[in-house]
């Protein structure tokens, strides 16, 4: 179960709850930077280690939405991963802030490790630049939606025991329940989460992420509203 906890407490070794919010067991935001994260350095909850490699700089951190990491090109060599390791028998939500740009269109949000499960969430393209995308595995939704240049929210949960994977989007309005849904056996987690291609390095996507958060449980409609509510004044909407 997620614990939710009141205003602002935080915990020793960087582990922050938010107000009134469920607690990321993964967070990497924008907000806690002032330039690309360091190599070897590790996310919001002290937890897992961020690995980075940006020698051709197409990452940068900019101020713009009370932070962003800004992917400006279509080099794959250039990535940001990281977090738990969820392929098989974990339940999840993850959740992410992100705004896609033209330069190169491809993955957003991929599992470091594909070897197990093929995972990706935020975007995809088939020459067409598709977004509110999730497949854990197999389709929730992959190229049904036209992408835009707006800020989106974007939640994929999954239920290990029953194999349901949920998909809730948001912009202006908050989520009224569930965008997409599918149940498969098939279906699963990812082995980190890698921001801006493929794990080898293919398909690039360029795109402002605010932030990646990760949850060890199905969160709950009411706590992906209040999610939303907290966030959406940040990110214009």
């Amino acid at each position: 179960m997620v614990t939710i906890v009141g205003p602002g407490i935080i915990f020793g070794n960087g582990i922050v709850i938010e107000r009134g919010l469920p607690s990321p067991t993964y967070d990497l935001d924008a907000a806690n930077y002032s330039a690309v994260p360091v190599n070897g350095t590790t996310d919001a909850t002290g937890t897992f280690t961020i690995t980075v490699a940006n020698a051709g700089s197409s990452i940068a951190w900019n101020s713009a939405n009370g932070g962003v990491f800004r992917k400006s090109t279509s080099s794959g060599t250039d990535y940001i991963y990281g977090g738990p390791n969820y392929v098989t028998g974990q339940d999840y939500t993850v959740f992410m802030a992100y705004k896609l740009s033209t330069t190169a269109n491809g993955r957003l949000l991929n599992t470091q490790n594909e070897a197990v499960k093929d995972w990706l969430l935020g975007s995809y393209s088939t020459g067409i630049n598709y977004m509110n995308v999730f497949y854990p595995n197999g389709t929730v939704n992959l190229s049904s939606d036209v992408a835009d240049q707006n800020w989106h929210f974007i939640w994929g949960t999954f239920k290990s025991s029953t194999g349901v994977a949920n998909l809730y989007i948001a912009t202006n309005s908050q989520p009224a329940g569930v965008y997409k849904t599918a149940t498969n056996a098939g279906f699963g987690g990812f082995n980190q989460l890698r921001l801006f291609s493929r794990s080898g390095g293919s398909e690039v996507q360029t795109a402002d992420i605010g932030f990646v958060k990760a949850y060890n449980s199905v969160l709950a409609l009411t706590d992906i509203q209040a999610q939303w509510a907290y966030y959406r004044s940040r990110f214009g909407l």
